[in-house]
Protein backbone atom coordinates (compact mmCIF):
# COMPACT_ATOMS: atom_id res chain seq x y z
CA UNK A 1 0.00 0.00 0.00
CA UNK A 2 1.73 3.34 -1.54
CA UNK A 3 1.15 6.73 0.93
CA UNK A 4 -1.08 8.40 -0.55
CA UNK A 5 -3.64 5.23 -0.45
CA UNK A 6 -2.57 4.56 3.58
CA UNK A 7 -3.76 8.71 3.87
CA UNK A 8 -7.08 8.83 1.87
CA UNK A 9 -8.41 5.48 4.53
CA UNK A 10 -7.08 8.12 7.76
CA UNK A 11 -9.75 10.50 6.38
CA UNK A 12 -12.48 10.49 8.56
CA UNK A 13 -14.30 12.96 6.89
CA UNK A 14 -14.53 13.06 2.73
CA UNK A 15 -13.38 15.99 0.81
CA UNK A 16 -15.34 17.73 -1.69
CA UNK A 17 -13.06 19.89 -4.36
CA UNK A 18 -15.08 22.93 -4.47
CA UNK A 19 -13.78 26.62 -4.87
CA UNK A 20 -15.57 29.12 -2.73
CA UNK A 21 -14.49 32.78 -1.93
CA UNK A 22 -13.55 33.72 1.40
CA UNK A 23 -12.29 35.73 4.06
CA UNK A 24 -10.37 34.50 6.87
CA UNK A 25 -8.58 35.83 9.59
CA UNK A 26 -6.88 34.77 12.72
CA UNK A 27 -8.70 35.60 15.59
CA UNK A 28 -6.24 36.75 17.75
CA UNK A 29 -5.83 39.85 15.18
CA UNK A 30 -9.74 40.48 14.42
CA UNK A 31 -8.37 43.51 12.81
CA UNK A 32 -6.27 42.25 10.69
CA UNK A 33 -8.48 40.70 8.23
CA UNK A 34 -7.46 38.94 4.89
CA UNK A 35 -9.32 39.92 2.03
CA UNK A 36 -10.78 37.37 -0.58
CA UNK A 37 -8.94 33.94 -0.68
CA UNK A 38 -10.35 30.35 -2.09
CA UNK A 39 -11.30 27.27 -0.48
CA UNK A 40 -10.39 24.60 -2.52
CA UNK A 41 -11.82 21.79 -0.61
CA UNK A 42 -14.17 21.26 1.88
CA UNK A 43 -15.10 18.60 4.55
CA UNK A 44 -17.52 18.27 7.47
CA UNK A 45 -14.34 18.03 9.52
CA UNK A 46 -11.75 21.22 7.98
CA UNK A 47 -10.68 22.65 5.01
CA UNK A 48 -7.68 23.05 2.69
CA UNK A 49 -7.53 27.29 1.37
CA UNK A 50 -5.27 29.33 -0.13
CA UNK A 51 -3.49 31.63 1.95
CA UNK A 52 -1.28 34.37 1.00
CA UNK A 53 1.15 33.87 4.03
CA UNK A 54 2.28 30.82 6.50
CA UNK A 55 0.32 30.16 9.52
CA UNK A 56 1.64 28.30 12.69
CA UNK A 57 0.26 25.14 13.44
CA UNK A 58 -3.12 25.32 16.19
CA UNK A 59 -3.75 28.92 14.97
CA UNK A 60 -7.46 29.50 15.19
CA UNK A 61 -8.83 31.04 11.55
CA UNK A 62 -12.18 31.86 11.23
CA UNK A 63 -13.99 31.87 8.14
CA UNK A 64 -16.65 33.56 6.38
CA UNK A 65 -17.40 32.19 3.14
CA UNK A 66 -19.33 34.33 0.47
CA UNK A 67 -21.72 31.90 -1.41
CA UNK A 68 -25.34 31.47 -2.26
CA UNK A 69 -25.03 27.78 -1.19
CA UNK A 70 -23.82 28.44 2.48
CA UNK A 71 -26.10 31.27 2.68
CA UNK A 72 -27.04 29.87 6.85
CA UNK A 73 -23.17 29.81 6.99
CA UNK A 74 -21.71 32.87 7.61
CA UNK A 75 -18.72 32.26 10.09
CA UNK A 76 -16.39 28.75 10.85
CA UNK A 77 -12.99 28.63 13.02
CA UNK A 78 -10.81 25.41 13.26
CA UNK A 79 -7.08 24.99 13.85
CA UNK A 80 -4.60 24.92 11.52
CA UNK A 81 -3.13 21.85 11.05
CA UNK A 82 -0.23 22.76 8.64
CA UNK A 83 0.38 25.55 5.93
CA UNK A 84 2.66 24.72 3.56
CA UNK A 85 4.28 27.18 0.60
CA UNK A 86 3.03 26.36 -2.94
CA UNK A 87 4.84 29.18 -4.99
CA UNK A 88 7.64 30.78 -2.59
CA UNK A 89 6.45 33.90 -0.45
CA UNK A 90 3.39 34.34 -1.76
CA UNK A 91 1.10 31.10 -1.99
CA UNK A 92 0.56 28.67 0.75
CA UNK A 93 -2.05 25.88 1.30
CA UNK A 94 -3.56 25.98 4.57
CA UNK A 95 -5.06 23.03 6.22
CA UNK A 96 -7.56 23.88 9.37
CA UNK A 97 -10.08 21.27 11.51
CA UNK A 98 -13.11 22.80 12.40
CA UNK A 99 -13.27 23.48 16.76
CA UNK A 100 -16.35 23.48 18.11
CA UNK A 101 -18.95 24.24 15.18
CA UNK A 102 -22.41 24.70 16.29
CA UNK A 103 -24.85 21.57 15.23
CA UNK A 104 -26.43 23.82 12.61
CA UNK A 105 -23.08 24.24 10.85
CA UNK A 106 -22.07 20.49 11.63
CA UNK A 107 -25.32 20.18 9.25
CA UNK A 108 -25.19 22.56 6.92
CA UNK A 109 -21.80 21.16 5.59
CA UNK A 110 -23.36 17.56 5.61
CA UNK A 111 -25.84 18.48 3.50
CA UNK A 112 -23.48 20.10 1.71
CA UNK A 113 -21.11 17.51 1.32
CA UNK A 114 -24.04 15.30 0.49
CA UNK A 115 -25.26 17.11 -2.36
CA UNK A 116 -22.23 17.45 -3.89
CA UNK A 117 -21.63 13.78 -3.69
CA UNK A 118 -24.57 12.89 -5.80
CA UNK A 119 -24.09 16.00 -8.03
CA UNK A 120 -20.60 14.58 -9.15
CA UNK A 121 -21.58 11.04 -9.04
CA UNK A 122 -24.77 12.18 -11.74
CA UNK A 123 -27.58 11.54 -9.10
CA UNK A 124 -28.96 14.99 -8.99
Amino acid sequence: MNDEQNFKERRQYKRIKKNFVLTYYDITKPDQRFSTTQLKNFSQGGVCLITDQKFPKGTILRLEIKSPFFVNITQMEGAVLESHERVKDIIYETRMQFKDLPKETEDVLLKSVEFFEKKESGYE
